[in-house]
This record gives structure tokens, C-alpha cells and sequence, in this order.
């Protein structure tokens, strides 16, 4: 089993990954936190499939079903949480345990942060993209009608436990869309770590390849560095959301139903590329290498129709990094390398219409 560790002083903590590892990982976790109880957040087939799995944890402990899926990743959901909690009479000594993608991390540390002003939670992450992304880093929150994740709190996990082994029965798409976020992750600081997963391209997935499991920690490695640096996404951590301005703002206007997240930041990923050789010079086979690394897990590239360049422009401005009139954009001189910049209206309409120009080259993306 690897270890990371996610460096924030007195809020530090280990991320453990490993085939396997859930029950008693988790169980010698409790066990160091001595809760004095245990409240589980998952959704129904989750809760069916690996309960038996969480040894004793799963013996005596509150759960809470939520339903899956982005559109839910909403207040009324936070709010069932809360209810749960003060129904069992939870104190502060209590552990949430957060099982499950994203949005069940997302809305259980956001229920961790609010019931009685922060109680400790611990993430078990069951997707690919959540094991990368979302469980790692403290960022919790919901969606708002009108935009995502524009309510929430910075609220930092006891622990993440990362069992491999959850992966083995997730849909190919959702695998491509974690597989998104770790391309991501090569973008933005690790050129030969992008080198290596672009070159392993897969569309099947079972067997789990063998090298999937270093590369999750690795994933956990580069986000951890960024995050013990900027806890609170002051000036580096904004590296972490290339692609997110423009996947956000495809995801809001086509209310989540359309693409998965991966497959969002994917798209968005393109467009920060194109903004990159505007704003900061980045050499002229950025943006194809970009597209490689998305076509080698057949991941989308193009615009979608049903969003017009406007349209995606008017949600970004909207988009919690955006002031005065000016995005904070997520940028990359080069593959390797990522930097925060001011971005205007026109430089990303602009952008998105060389976007909708560009054709399959090569590799058949698409």
C-alpha cells in the first residue's frame, strides 16, 4: 500500500492507497480518531456492495442515502445530512465517513464543515476521478442554480482511504472521466508523468491495469504538493482548476446531463490550451498534445453544440474566480507547467472559436 501525505500542519493527514485496503485501513483510522460515533453518507448501491466490507465500522453506524449523480449534488441534500446527524445526536467527537464519488464527498464534507461548526470526516473515494480529484484537498461544497460548487467551505479530511479494488465494477465512462483529471494533473507539473499516462492509453478496463494504482498515487502526490502550499487557493492552487473554467460552464448549461465532469474539464482542457498560446506564449503543438492525451482514453474534445460561445463566455464571468469583469484562469506555458492569469471576455471568445475550428488530426479525436 502507498502513502501520501498532505502537509497543513496541525490539519495534516495521510492518504492511503492500496487493492483491498478499505476495511481495515479504515477501521485502524477510527480507531486512532476514537469517535464517539460513526455516521456513513453513500448512496444505496454503494451501501449494498461494500458495507460488508467496512468491518466493523459499518456495525452500529448511522448512515445516510443519498441519490447519485451531480443533479443532487444540491443544499436539500446537505440538509438531509444534518438532519441525520442531530437525529442520532451526534457530538463533535463524531466521524462522518464519506463513501462514495465526488458528489458524496463534495456534500458530506460540506455537512462535516456546517454540523456544529465542523466535525471530522474521513473520505473514501469509490470513483477514479474522486480517488485523484475531489477527496483530496479539502474543498466541500454544492451546486446553485446558478453555477457550480458556489456554495461551500474549505474543510480538510482525518484521512482519505483509496481502495483500488472499488474501481473494478465502475463504468468504462466514468473510468475515462478520472482519467481525464489525472492527464490534468500531468499538464500542469509533471510533463513525463503526462508522457507516461498518454502512452498507456486504454478503453478497456478489466482487467484494472497494473499501472493504474501508481498512477493514482502519484495523481494524489502532484495535487497534495499544490495543496500543502496554497490550502486555500490564495495564488497556486488556482494551477489545479485548467480546464474547469470552460468544463463548469458546460456542465451548468447543459445541467449536468450531458457530460460527466471528467468529460467537461476534458473540453475545457482544449480551450485553456488555446487561451495559453494567447496569454502565455505556449508552443504551437500544445494544443495537439492535449488532444492526444484526451484521444488516447477516448475522451471528447469538441465544443458541444448545444452551448454557444456566448453562452459559455456568460456563465464563466459568473464563475466564483471571476472579478470585475476578469476570469483567473488556469493557464499552461507548456506541458509540465501551469500559472494563474487574468483572462478577458474576448480572449476567451476568441479562443472558443478556434476551438470550434479545429479538426481531427491524425488520431480521430472526437
Amino acid at each position: 500500500m502507498d502513502r501520501v501525505r498532505v502537509e497543513l500542519g496541525q490539519r495534516s493527514y495521510a492518504i492511503s492507497v492500496g487493492a483491498g485496503c478499505l476495511g481495515h485501513t479504515l477501521e485502524a483510522i477510527l480507531g486512532q480518531l476514537e469517535p464517539t460515533s460513526v455516521h456513513v453518507v453513500t448512496h444505496p448501491a454503494l451501501w449494498r456492495s461494500w458495507s460488508g466490507s467496512l468491518g466493523s465500522t459499518a456495525s452500529g453506524a448511522g448512515v445516510t442515502l443519498l441519490r447519485p449523480g451531480e443533479r443532487h449534488k444540491h443544499l436539500g441534500a446537505v440538509a438531509s445530512i444534518l438532519r441525520g446527524l442531530a437525529d442520532r445526536g451526534a457530538d463533535r467527537r463524531c466521524v462522518v465517513v464519506a463513501l462514495g464519488g465526488g458528489v458524496v464527498g463534495d456534500v458530506a464534507g460540506f455537512a462535516s464543515a456546517c454540523y456544529l461548526r465542523g466535525v471530522r470526516f474521513v473520505q473514501v473515494p469509490t470513483t477514479l476521478l474522486a480517488q485523484v480529484d475531489a477527496s483530496v484537498g479539502g474543498k466541500t461544497g454544492v451546486d446553485l442554480p446558478q453555477g457550480k460548487n458556489l456554495a461551500g467551505a474549505f474543510h480538510q479530511p482525518s484521512a482519505v482511504v483509496i481502495d483500488t479494488a472499488t474501481l473494478a465494477t465502475l463504468p468504462p465512462r466514468h473510468m475515462r472521466s478520472g482519467m481525464a483529471e489525472i492527464l490534468k494533473h500531468g499538464i500542469i507539473a509533471d510533463e513525463a508523468y503526462f508522457e507516461f499516462v498518454t502512452s498507456r492509453g486504454a478503453r478497456r478496463w478489466r482487467p484494472l491495469p497494473d499501472w493504474l494504482e501508481p498512477v493514482i498515487a502519484q495523481s494524489c502526490r502532484i495535487k497534495a504538493s499544490v495543496v500543502s502550499q496554497d490550502e486555500r487557493e490564495g495564488g497556486l492552487r488556482a494551477i489545479l482548476n485548467f480546464g474547469h473554467t470552460v468544463g463548469h460552464a458546460i456542465e451548468t448549461l447543459t445541467q449536468y446531463r450531458e457530460f460527466s465532469h471528467g468529460e467537461a474539464v476534458a473540453i475545457g482542457m482544449v480551450s485553456a490550451a488555446l487561451v495559453s498560446e494567447r496569454v502565455c506564449g505556449a508552443p504551437a503543438d500544445l494544443v495537439r498534445r492535449v488532444m492526444d492525451g484526451l484521444s488516447a482514453y477516448g475522451l471528447p474534445w469538441s465544443l458541444p453544440p448545444s452551448c454557444s460561445d456566448g453562452e459559455i463566455v456568460r456563465v464563466a464571468m459568473h464563475d466564483k474566480k471571476s472579478s470585475g469583469g476578469v476570469l483567473r484562469m488556469a493557464l499552461t506555458p507548456g506541458v509540465g507547467h501551469a500559472t494563474a492569469m487574468p483572462v478577458d471576455a474576448p480572449i476567451l471568445l476568441d479562443s472558443l472559436c478556434r476551438h470550434r475550428s479545429l479538426r481531427p488530426v491524425g488520431h480521430g479525436y472526437g
